[in-house]
């Protein structure tokens, strides 16, 4: 029997409602941003274990929660799952859509976290502040008014 990790339930439902909460660019904070394409370890072809070596590195992950959330966002449209992410086997992650399954959950509307401005844009419209946009997207409030006025436009 597979037992799901512990995960912070209340965080992970927060960013799969508002992936515009996620940090910018999280993927480069990844603990995993250096690994080679060649061999992947955290899609692995064979009998789909991860190495304790790539599990560790998720579990230290400062990020972990922004991927696993980003998977479970992307899964939730087709149901297919396949490697690891944020430390989460494709069986994991069933076994954990299904215990997250208040009701009204699912995926927030898709928006693109490499648009900063759409980013932006959705942060507004949370009634956030232009400095915490700011600190949020880690860029000047001078540069969040810009995105608000192109999105405006």
């Amino acid at each position: 029997m597979t037992t799901i990790p512990f995960v912070d339930e209340v965080r992970l439902v927060a960013l799969i409602h508002n992936p515009a909460t996620m940090r910018q660019q999280w993927a480069v904070n990844a603990a995993c941003r250096d690994r080679s394409q060649a061999g992947d370890p955290y899609f692995p072809e064979d009998d789909g274990m991860l190495s304790a070596a790539a599990l560790a590195r998720c579990a230290g992950c400062p990020v972990a929660y922004e991927c696993l959330a980003l998977a479970l966002i992307h899964e939730a449209n087709d149901g297919y799952r396949f490697g690891w992410w944020g430390g989460f086997s494709p069986v994991d992650r069933d076994l954990l859509w299904a215990s997250l399954d208040p009701p009204g959950l699912s995926p927030a509307v898709e928006l693109d976290l490499g648009d900063p401005a759409a980013v932006a844009r959705s942060l507004r419209d949370q009634n956030r502040t232009i400095p915490a946009i700011a600190a949020e997207l880690g860029c000047s409030e001078r540069t969040v008014y810009r995105y608000l006025a192109a999105t405006a436009a």
